[in-house]
């Protein structure tokens, strides 16, 4: 007895390593250092580099596919794709460069003199949004919009400008497209506050504000370098010096949080918040003893949990990280390393009895904001796959794809950030039985 309850402890310790974890996926051939990514879906993924370097891998980065034909040598930051053959990126130039066809031909739509990308954000073929350094000291920032897939990107009015402050490389955070958050660097030595700026009616509107950390900056100023928001009220921030701030009232005032344990000297190098509801926000870290970290917290850095990172990542920089639904997400950073997240589905056992046949429910309620529930039954164990489909037929995201045993089950399923209202499809398969059911988002 004593033996099996150590082996049962060990293979639910491993089990529930291996279903809530980051792993290894692979390296970008030639090991370039990942600036920013783009997860399209579960399989689709494109990432920009150092050097000029673009790459698209299309089975969830296992492999990768150099993209960067007609591009220079200067480094490339922000990207932001919608499939394997629409994508979007910036540069160290603040060139936004654009294909249509996958990569094989890039043209350019904008070049500011002076600037740099920060972030670029396309919400479907027609409307984006840019985040790019002021031209120069005292210029405003180019935070600019497009309307027309970036034939015409155009500045926001009254862009906010300051002495000294530049903008920070993936830095920023949205909930849709009129409530965006955008860092600020203070480059000033030692300074002792920063800014976010924000709008809550979109670039195009030309509102905007800005809300006043305080904190000890470094030789080099002082960052919001990283920004997380949840919901309309309550967000974080990380800098370059050591330190989280916290919000409640949507960036309006920062007050300080906690840092995550056993960490002394560090950056944090991005945050990623989960707008479901969860109140999960991540944060990637990386220590002045040249070592990364990935933290959780779900309430604001009063706590952390720690996430391990593999053994590749965690002796290079992690520097952006995004992620589909709760339980997928992907990141990549220095030497070209990518790496997943992988955790439990919510998925739960509806009751003990053995159904006997097949059968997707129509979820309910439908239509539904942000949350509906699918329920299905299996007669037999084996794999089960639910995937969610947008009505051009392409994959939005996969809820469900593992071994599961007989029985009754329910999905309480999450819309993710960047779904629109519209018809969507669910499909299940298991076995050699598929059923599809159509369902509406209201948002």
């Amino acid at each position: 007895m004593r033996n099996y309850l150590i082996a049962l402890f060990m293979f639910m310790l491993l089990y529930g390593n291996a279903n809530s974890q980051w792993s290894y996926v692979s390296s970008i051939p030639s090991g370039p250092y990942i600036n920013s990514i783009s997860v399209v879906d579960a399989n689709t993924i494109w990432v920009c580099c150092d050097t000029g370097k673009v790459y698209k891998s299309t089975n969830g980065g296992l492999n990768w596919l150099q993209r960067n034909f007609g591009l220079g040598a200067g480094n490339l930051y922000g990207i932001s794709a919608l499939d394997t053959s629409n994508c979007w990126i910036g540069s160290v130039s603040g060139t936004i460069y654009y294909t249509s066809n996958g990569g094989y031909n890039w043209v350019s739509q904008l070049t500011v003199s002076g600037s740099f990308s920060d972030g670029i954000k396309m919400f479907n073929s027609n409307y984006g949004i840019y985040y790019g350094d002021p031209a120069g000291n005292g210029q405003p920032f180019q935070y600019r919009y497009t309307t027309n897939g970036g034939a015409n990107w155009i500045q926001s009015p009254n862009a906010p400008s300051g002495p000294s402050e530049y903008g920070v490389l993936n830095g920023w955070d949205w909930l849709d497209t009129g409530r965006v958050w955008l860092g600020v660097a203070n480059i000033v030595a030692n300074a002792t506050n920063s800014k976010v700026y924000r709008t809550a009616t979109g670039f195009a509107s030309g509102v905007w504000s800005s809300g006043l950390f305080g904190g000890s900056g470094t030789s080099q100023g002082l960052y919001s370098q990283a920004i997380g928001f949840t919901n309309t009220t309550n967000g974080i921030l990380g800098t370059n010096a050591s330190a989280f701030r916290k919000t409640t009232d949507g960036g309006t005032t920062w007050t300080a949080t906690n840092s995550p344990p056993g960490i002394s000297s560090y950056s944090v190098s991005n945050i990623n918040s989960m707008k479901d509801g969860s109140n999960v926000i991540r944060a990637m870290i990386y220590s002045l003893s040249t070592s990364s970290y990935c933290f959780r917290t779900t309430n604001q850095g009063v706590d952390w949990t720690a996430e391990p990172l593999p053994v590749q990542a965690s002796i290079v920089k992690i520097e952006h990280m995004q992620f589909l639904n709760h339980a997928l997400g992907y990141a990549g950073g220095g030497g070209g390393v990518f790496i997943k997240y992988t955790g439990p589905s919510e998925i739960n056992l509806a009751n003990n009895l053995t159904p006997a046949e097949y059968r997707l429910a129509q979820n309910y309620p439908n239509p539904f904001n942000p949350s509906t529930v699918i329920n299905f039954s299996i007669p037999k164990a084996g794999n089960v796959s639910l995937k969610i489909y947008d009505m051009l037929g392409k994959e939005i995201c996969t809820l469900v794809n593992e071994f599961k045993s007989a029985g009754n089950y329910n999905y309480e399923y999450n819309s993710t950030s960047n779904m629109t209202s519209g018809i969507y499809f669910y499909t299940l398969t298991a076995g050699n039985y598929t059923e599809t059911k159509k369902f509406t988002l209201i948002k």
